[in-house]
């Protein structure tokens, strides 16, 4: 363990006003425990068990083991859950996770379900995704709005804007044109009355103005992108990879989530 790596064990600081998540998306357990402990000891406060993640080793592996290790810190199971909802949830509930994602675009019932399913596990919570409503090319703002609202209407805790890796991958202007920023800052005009997260890619520029339209849930996505490690750049895009077995390369990461934490927090105060 480096020096700048700290007790995982320890309770995370929540005194700020920014929630910081992280999400891990390796496919190997071990690998994602060992991003989860640097991001802990940089002040993360919430860990993601990512989809890739969870795809891959199972759920049954990994949300244990991160609960195990990081009994203090809530985890966000990425199931993207589209039916079966009240199973699907119940079960990453019960394995340690405390809150679950579901697709806006599921149904109703599923949404409901959920929610429901969820009251059975006090403190946990169910959070809807709007990745796909903001159109191909992301302009359709109303969609993220309809969505968001649509969300809250059945009752869920969290809304997530969402713009999804495939999507900003495929269309390089939907980067340019910063729709994330312009879906969150949409949504957060709607006073929805419960907690608002932007994942997608944030740069730090992006996640700065957050906290300026009241969003303070905040995902810093890790090994989607594919510059290397050597040119991380925040004022660029959060997402890069990581060899986790160099420790210059583990040393370089710890600093850059503690600047972008810094630096965004500092935009609260």
């Amino acid at each position: 363990m480096l020096d700048s790596e700290l007790d995982p064990l320890a309770s995370p600081d929540f005194s700020n006003r920014i929630t910081f998540q992280l999400s891990l998306d390796q496919t190997n357990t071990e690998e994602a425990l060992e991003l989860a402990k640097i991001g802990a000891a940089a002040g993360v406060q919430v860990l993601e068990a990512g989809t890739p993640l969870i795809m891959s080793e199972g759920a049954r592996v990994v949300l244990p083991r991160l609960k195990a290790l990081f009994p203090n810190h809530p985890i966000v199971a990425d199931i993207k859950c589209m039916d079966g909802g009240a199973h699907e949830v119940g079960l990453m509930f019960e394995l340690g996770a405390s809150k679950a994602t579901v697709m806006a675009s599921a149904s109703d019932a599923t949404i409901t379900r959920t929610i429901r399913e969820s009251a059975n596990h006090p403190g946990c919570k169910i959070m809807v995704d709007t990745m796909g409503f903001g159109g191909s090319d992301g302009l359709y703002i109303q969609g993220q709005i309809d969505a968001a609202k649509r969300a809250r209407d059945l009752a869920a805790h969290y809304v997530v804007v969402h713009l999804g890796y495939d999507e900003r991958g495929e269309n390089q202007r939907m980067i340019d044109d910063n729709v994330l920023l312009r879906w969150a800052e949409a949504v957060a005009k709607q006073d929805l009355g419960i907690p608002i997260q932007v994942v997608g890619g944030l740069t730090l520029a992006q996640a700065k103005e957050l906290p300026k339209l009241g969003i303070t849930e905040i995902v810093i996505s890790m090994n989607l992108g594919s510059r290397p490690v050597g040119d991380l750049q925040y004022d660029k895009i959060t997402a890069f990879t990581v060899n986790l077995n160099d420790p210059a390369d583990r040393e370089k990461v710890s600093e850059q989530l503690r600047r972008f934490i810094a630096e965004v927090t500092a935009e609260a105060t």
